[in-house]
């Protein structure tokens, strides 16, 4: 057996962190298979053949993480697995992020039609190369459909989570030409949350970064470095996400550079 990681295709890349394949029948090779973060969104392919030389297949989308079961690999498995980057795979395969949390979904319940097309095409894929070839030109043409969507998402989140000021979610708006309830719609069903709350998440990431980090004097800087309207602000949306207060927290061991 062996494994290996590879780019995805240059028209995936901005959807796509990377590419896992794993081939069970290749000498030499490894006898442990790779340890896979929890929590990213999978398209996860395996092929191989059962005892009678007759061709098994899964394809499922996995929007947590992947069972243990799904991993394991016999003498002619093949598995790629394409790890999305977060949020393009609901956007992608025009599927609620939501439904893509609750459970997986086995590609013949998503779409019956494209499914059983690609069953064929990686049925008479005779290398993982032509495999890779037939996934890769099924998620082009899903980007090419859905590239709107695809778009508003990637561009809304990148924002959002470089600058989660009250002001970023008007000006996301008026760049993608959208009013507010089109914008709302899409957001929430693509990333799972409204937009407000994608971005309070950012705000108070970024400030316990900054707390952690002990780049402050004072928490009020925290607090006004990060767009909240006052320290208690600050204070409540810490205490919303930590169950715990800014000072508490420090007093378990951080403190800042003046105090």
């Amino acid at each position: 057996m062996k494994y290996w990681y590879q780019k995805p295709n240059q028209l995936l890349s901005e959807y796509i962190r990377t590419v896992l394949i794993i081939e069970a029948f290749a000498q030499p090779g490894c006898d442990q298979l790779p340890i896979l973060t929890n929590g990213v969104s999978t398209l996860f392919c395996r092929t191989e053949k059962d005892e009678t030389g007759n061709g098994q297949m899964q394809l499922t989308l996995f929007g947590k993480s992947i069972p243990q079961e799904c991993m394991e690999v016999k003498k002619d498995t093949t598995i790629i697995l394409c790890f999305f980057k977060p949020f393009a795979m609901a956007a992608m395969f025009g599927l609620p992020a939501t439904t893509l949390m609750e459970k997986p979904v086995e590609l013949s319940n998503w779409n019956a039609h494209k499914t059983n097309a690609l069953r064929t095409q990686l049925f008479y894929a005779t290398s993982t190369e032509q495999k890779i070839e037939v996934l890769d030109n099924l998620l082009i043409h899903l980007l090419q459909q859905n590239k709107k969507e695809c778009e508003i998402i990637k561009y809304a989140t990148d924002e959002i989570m470089c600058n989660p000021s009250t002001e970023i979610l008007t000006t996301i708006q008026t760049e993608l030409d959208l009013n507010e309830r089109t914008f709302q719609r899409i957001f929430k069903k693509y990333v799972g949350i409204t937009p407000n709350q994608y971005r309070r998440i950012c705000q108070f990431q970024v400030s316990f970064t900054q707390l952690r980090a002990k780049e402050f004097n004072k928490l009020t800087d925290v607090a006004y470095e990060n767009g909240f309207a006052d320290q208690s602000h600050f204070i409540r949306s810490f205490k919303e996400f930590t169950q715990t207060t800014p000072n508490d927290y420090l007093r378990s061991g951080l403190k800042g550079k003046n105090e």
